[in-house]
Parts: C-alpha cells; sequence; structure tokens
C-alpha cells in the first residue's frame, strides 16, 4: 500500500467534503493530503490509518515513505535547478565577454 492508496481507503468513496466532516479533519487539510500537497500530521495520521481500517503503525510507514520521496523529489529538482543556474551563468559570462 502506497500513500495514494492510504488516502483512498480512508475517503472509502466520499467526497472530501463529506469524510472531513466524518472525520473530524478540517476540509482544507484533507483536500491538501488527497491532492499530495501536503502530508498529514500525527492526529490526522491517526484518524485516517483508523478510516482506512490499518494499523498506525503500518499508515506511519507509508507516511514516511511518501515524505522520503518526496525530499528525494526536491533534492534532484534542486541539483538539476543549480547545474542549469550554473551552466547559464558560464554561457552568460562567454556571450559578455565576447
Amino acid at each position: 500500500m502506497n500513500y495514494e492508496d492510504l488516502i483512498d481507503r480512508a475517503l472509502d468513496g466520499r467526497t472530501v467534503n463529506r469524510a472531513a466532516k466524518d472525520l473530524g479533519i478540517s476540509q482544507s487539510s484533507l483536500d491538501r493530503y488527497t491532492k499530495a500537497k501536503a502530508l498529514p500530521d500525527y492526529r490526522s495520521a491517526v484518524i485516517l490509518a483508523q478510516a482506512a481500517s490499518i494499523p498506525l503503525g503500518d499508515a506511519l510507514l507509508i507516511l514516511a515513505e511518501e515524505e522520503q520521496k518526496r525530499r528525494e523529489v526536491k533534492e534532484t529538482f534542486t541539483a538539476v535547478f543549480r547545474l542549469l543556474t550554473n551552466a547559464l551563468n558560464r554561457l552568460y559570462t562567454r556571450v559578455s565577454i565576447a
């Protein structure tokens, strides 16, 4: 099971608005979780694990894996951006000198 599966199971076919009301999570927070714009805090993680009928430990592992995956994507993006910026700076320097 991955993060997307956890959220889908917790929603159980409900709309975000309905699930938020049923679970006691703010609609805006649950919307961010479903769109993968944010990861749940501990309280929400407990609620989502219960709603998805999975052990809390499994839910926390899923969230930790998702956080690590996002961190790796961010680090990769940052490294690529840095390389491109450096390349553009070198190119600009060469063009300016010529």
